[in-house]
């Protein structure tokens, strides 16, 4: 996709754009789901340089890391590479990055957890630009109300409320929150913790186990599964992202409702908000690094989050100065509550959970404990060692 202008007196630079999409995920209609965000930079970032030429591509992401080293040997890498941290961070692991310089004009404007997703080994690996947080997306002709605390979520399964979880980490760790089981595993990047006993860690994994018996709460491996099921009114209540949020309103409207995650008695649910930035790619002349940069900068300042904010109601911006309408609307509210009382209440712990699952290959192996478990493959006392035991076999 071609965007931008360029003046008659000067040639038009470019710059160009990747991101990944998920293989199962790769249509037409996701395609242009992204490219409808990443329109909304593009419009910032042409209005001062309007004699740049943006190009974007999508890839799949399982053979991206592989196409970006071959299109690098052509010295057609690119630019800027927008995705999730998690990705990014995945990315720098194959040499696809370049650190940001000067890391203080840039992390001033990001509060500690969002520094916590972006640096690595004390450099700033990607600058978070916007913040989806992670709510509940349900059928509001079959739920009335969605449930507050994870207790009464169990009851409204029983009520015959189909509920919908997946078990990739980042989309079910919510309910260690709620269990209040995040201080115990975040203990776990400690050596000297992992022999402790872990009676929170029990006690989530015990309610993981318990919700695969119920009837009418189902446990998926993919979270493109929850949102093909609830639009297709196979399932009434899942957890979600606002991004996934926007898409699924496309096919439900106003049957679509959306609530903050169902906290615990004492603890808050670890909303785990999926964070799109930018990352610099390693393939750039310096006119073209420059432009990533002036790309970058337009689009997490003050003004440019701002404007940005203003267009959509479907995300949260990361510069810490910009506040949120005061008059906002319920899905709004639900946003900003998941992420500055959900997500925020553990500032503590986030460094641990991020160093925890700081590789895709901690993040897989925890992901098919947690299948393994719902699945009924492993006892509760089982995954609970395999997760206390993960790191010392990553070390």
């Amino acid at each position: 996709m071609l965007s931008g202008c360029s003046s008659a007196n000067k040639p038009a630079h470019t710059l160009y754009i990747a991101y990944p999409i998920p293989d199962n995920e790769f249509t037409q209609s996701s395609i242009e789901q992204r490219e409808k965000l990443i329109s909304l930079f593009n419009q910032l970032f042409l209005k001062t340089n309007p004699n740049t030429r943006v190009v974007t591509v999508a890839y799949k992401s399982n053979t991206m890391i592989r196409q970006i080293k071959e299109d690098s040997k052509l010295n057609l890498g690119p630019d800027l590479i927008i995705s999730t941290n998690s990705h990014l961070r995945y990315f720098n692991q194959d040499s696809l990055l370049s650190t940001f310089p000067n890391n203080s004009q840039w992390t001033q404007q990001y509060d500690d957890v969002i520094k916590n997703m972006s640096i690595v080994d004390n450099k700033l690996l990607l600058a978070p630009a916007i913040i989806f947080p992670q709510v509940s997306c349900y059928n509001n002709k079959t739920v009335k109300q969605s449930p507050k605390t994870i207790q009464e979520l169990v009851k409204l399964g029983a009520s015959g409320v189909r509920i919908g979880l997946a078990t990739n980490p980042s989309q079910i760790f919510w309910t260690a929150g709620s269990t209040g089981a995040i201080t115990e595993i975040s203990s776990l990047v400690n050596k000297k913790n992992q022999n402790k006993p872990k009676p929170k860690i029990k006690e989530w994994i015990t309610w993981l186990r318990q919700a695969a018996y119920y009837q009418n709460i189902s446990f998926y491996s993919q979270q493109s599964e929850l949102i093909n099921e609830l639009a297709a009114n196979n399932l009434d209540w899942i957890t979600c992202d606002s991004f996934q949020a926007s898409a699924i309103k496309e096919k439900m409207g106003e049957q679509l409702s959306i609530a903050t995650l169902p906290d615990g008695v004492e603890t808050k649910a670890f909303a785990w908000p999926l964070v799109f930035g930018f990352g610099l790619g390693t393939d750039s002349s310096p006119t073209q690094r420059a432009l990533a940069l002036s790309y970058v900068k337009t689009n997490t300042n003050v003004v440019g989050q701002r404007q940005v904010m203003l267009r959509t109601e479907g995300f949260l911006p990361t510069n810490q100065a910009v506040d949120i309408p005061n008059r906002s609307s319920q899905t709004l509210k639900a946003y900003n509550h998941s992420w500055h009382t959900q997500s925020r209440s553990y500032l503590k712990e986030w460094p641990m959970i991020i160093q925890y699952l700081a590789t895709s290959k901690n993040y897989l192996a925890i992901d098919q404990i947690l299948t393994e478990l719902t699945s009924g493959n492993i006892s509760v006392d089982g995954a609970v060692q395999a997760l206390t035991n993960l790191r010392k076999k990553g070390k």
